[in-house]
């Protein structure tokens, strides 16, 4: 996979990619709750974790996967996660959109495989990490990977009060308050991760010194 030539366009694409998925998930709000196409209304914290779990498992990994100061051990795990993620963006809006026939199960499926996944590189590269931006890497890995188990709890509540199927399918849970309890576990994954992914943005791209120079003999 290619690597950006310099750590400032690195950068640049990074915070450009951030504020492109910005204004996506504030026009997809309008869309979902305005125009009202199929998937029902969404609420805010749920746009916020989705806009978040894109973040995480598709955007991000495409741009580690291409750090040209990572050495390629530490790129490969994203590089996995950003296949499966892509495979998955693919095969779901198909099933979301054309065949009408999504179903939670196969994400809960998909989710453990990239949380196994996700947990075997973690595992294998904790007895590599050297210096500040690995150990970062590691934490990054063992955050993307923590993730999948609310992933896993709102798919399964999708699948138990939600028709997903057919024209009249429901994506999204709105915002009332016969789904308090899903929108108040959803909005303390929100604050955890609006805390996260600022402060992880700005230690990988502005606050992670150059590779530690070996020690003097």
């Amino acid at each position: 996979m290619w690597t950006f030539g310099s750590e400032r366009r690195l950068g640049g694409a990074t915070w450009s990619a951030v504020g492109a998925l910005l204004a996506a998930a504030l026009a997809f709000y309008w869309l979902q709750n305005q125009v009202r196409p199929i998937g029902g209304e969404i609420s805010w914290p749920k746009l916020f974790w989705l806009a978040y779990a894109i973040l995480l498992w598709f955007v991000l990994p495409g741009l580690i996967a291409a750090d040209p100061r990572l050495d390629r051990a530490w790129r490969r795990p994203f590089v996995v996660l950003f296949l499966l993620m892509l495979a998955r963006g693919l095969v779901e809006l198909w099933m979301l959109y054309v065949s009408l026939n999504w179903s939670p199960s196969y994400g809960i499926a998909h989710d453990l495989l990239c949380a196994s996944v996700l947990t075997g590189y973690g595992l294998r590269l904790a007895r590599r990490a050297r210096g500040r931006l690995e150990a970062l890497m590691l934490l990054h890995l063992a955050v993307s990977a923590l993730m999948f188990a609310p992933e896993i709890y709102f798919a399964w509540y999708m699948q138990a009060h939600f028709n997903t199927q057919g024209a009249s399918a429901v994506y999204f849970v709105p915002d009332d308050p016969a789904y308090l309890t899903v929108l108040r576990v959803t909005t303390a994954v929100d604050v955890f991760l609006t805390i996260y992914l600022p402060a992880f943005l700005l230690k990988w791209l502005h606050g992670t010194p150059e590779r530690e120079r070996p020690a003097p003999l």
